[in-house]
C-alpha cells in the first residue's frame, strides 16, 4: 500500500521521465531537419529542458516528502513504544519511594530510585527530536530502561545475599546508560 507522498513521488518521476525521453527523440531528429526546421526544434527543446528542470526539483520535492512522511510514522511507533516501556522505570520508582516513605527501605535507595523515576518519566512524556538518531536514541533509552528498571525490581526484592549486590551494581549500571541516552538524544 502507497502512501499519498509516494504516490506524488511516482507521479512527477513518470512525468521527468517523458520529458527526458521527448528530449532525447527531439535530439535525434535534429541531424536530419532543415535549417528552418531545427531552430523551431531547438526551441522547443529548450522549453521542455526548462519543463524538465521545474520537474526535477519537483522530484527531489517529493522524494523529501516521502523521507519525512516515513521519519514521521517511525516517530509515531517510536513513542508509542517508548510511553509502554516507560511504564517500568516509572512504577519501580514510585514504588521504591513509597517503600522509603513507608520505612520499608533505607534513604539510599533514593541515588537508584530518583534518576529512573526521572528517566522513565523523560522517556514517556519528553519530546522527541526530529532526526532519526535521536528518534533511535530515545528507543534505546527506553529499552535500556525497561531493563534498568528489572535489575532494580529484582534487586528491591531481594535475590538473596550474594545477588542481591550484583543486581545493584547491574541496576545502577543500567540506569547511568539511560540517563547516558538520553542526555545525547537532547544535544
Amino acid at each position: 500500500m502507497t502512501t499519498p507522498a509516494e504516490d506524488q513521488r511516482d507521479h512527477v518521476m513518470a512525468r521527468a521521465s517523458a520529458l527526458r525521453r521527448e528530449l532525447r527523440a527531439g535530439l535525434a531528429q535534429l541531424p536530419d531537419q532543415a535549417e528552418d526546421e531545427r531552430t523551431q526544434t531547438l526551441d522547443a527543446l529548450v522549453e521542455r529542458a526548462e519543463a524538465l528542470l521545474s520537474t526535477e526539483k519537483e522530484v527531489d520535492a517529493a522524494v523529501e516528502q516521502v523521507r519525512l512522511a516515513r521519519l514521521e510514522a517511525k516517530r509515531g511507533k517510536v513513542q508509542r513504544t517508548t510511553l509502554y516501556l516507560a511504564v517500568a522505570p516509572v512504577a519501580v520508582g514510585m514504588v521504591s519511594g513509597a517503600m522509603m516513605l513507608f520505612g520499608a527501605l533505607n534513604a539510599v535507595w533514593l541515588l537508584l530510585a530518583l534518576p529512573l523515576l526521572g528517566a522513565g518519566l523523560r522517556i514517556a512524556f519528553g519530546p522527541l527530536g526530529p532526526t532519526p538518531l535521536m528518534v533511535n536514541r530515545r528507543q534505546r533509552a527506553a529499552y535500556i530502561g525497561a531493563l534498568a528498571a528489572i535489575f532494580t525490581a529484582v534487586a528491591l526484592i531481594g535475590a538473596g545475599p550474594t545477588a542481591q549486590p550484583i543486581m545493584v551494581v547491574l541496576a545502577a549500571l543500567t540506569t547511568v546508560a539511560t540517563l547516558a541516552f538520553l542526555v545525547q538524544e537532547a544535544r
